[in-house]
């Protein structure tokens, strides 16, 4: 039971610890990015916060794209993510930046000498609205998913996300710190108890 308890509490602590290295990864990696984005491996990672290309892409997940795309080699059914044409989504506040989108290429165009893109949401049932000009095109989807964990880093995007982020650790390493003192005080007294045994049963063969 003991080997299982300790198993169990050696789990929690590496998840934490992952979670918490991968937080802070993501923390640093955003700051140094041209775009906001974290980068991993040479590609660029984006939450989904939409359900828009479903059932390919859940909400919740995390996608991993190629950034630097090459445009002209973009072909209608490729999955890309861009900076969403201004004012196409109305009720979007400009507070939290420019809105990112990934969407599958549903026709190319070839406008006044300039090249931009139809795109459509899996999910949706009519294309966007506005075209997007390839000077928008962030990065290619490189069919990599990540499910759920785009709500863990949204949430420690939060005030409590970050609160708890600072005080979850510290809280779990003192719990840590006065169980192992009180284990360490169990086994000093342990000894004490054994040794006063003998002398008890050595007394009464006197008597």
């Amino acid at each position: 039971m003991k080997r299982i308890v300790k198993f169990g509490s050696n789990l929690i602590t590496v998840v934490l610890g992952i979670f918490l290295v991968l937080t802070m990864y993501a923390a640093v990696s955003t700051r140094l990015s041209n775009n906001g984005a974290p980068r991993m491996f040479g590609l660029e990672w984006y939450e989904v916060l939409s359900g828009s290309m479903e059932p390919g892409i859940h909400v919740g997940s995390i996608i991993f794209d190629k950034p630097h795309v090459d445009v002209n080699q973009l072909k209608v059914g490729d999955v890309i993510t861009f900076k969403a044409p201004e004012n196409e989504f109305p009720g979007y506040s400009a507070d939290h930046g420019q809105l990112i989108i990934t969407h599958r290429i549903h026709a190319i165009v070839h406008k006044d000498g300039q090249l931009e893109f139809q795109t459509k949401g899996d999910a949706n049932n009519a294309p966007d609205p506005n075209l997007v000009p390839a000077s928008n095109v962030v990065a290619q989807y490189d069919n990599i998913t990540i499910p759920y964990l785009g709500y863990y880093l949204n949430f420690v995007k939060t005030k409590l996300g970050i609160g708890l982020l600072i005080i979850l650790p510290g809280a779990l390493l003192i719990i840590s710190t006065l169980v192992s003192l009180f284990k360490e005080i169990l086994r000093l007294q342990g000894p004490k108890k054994s040794d006063a045994n003998p002398e008890s049963s050595s007394e009464g063969m006197q008597v």
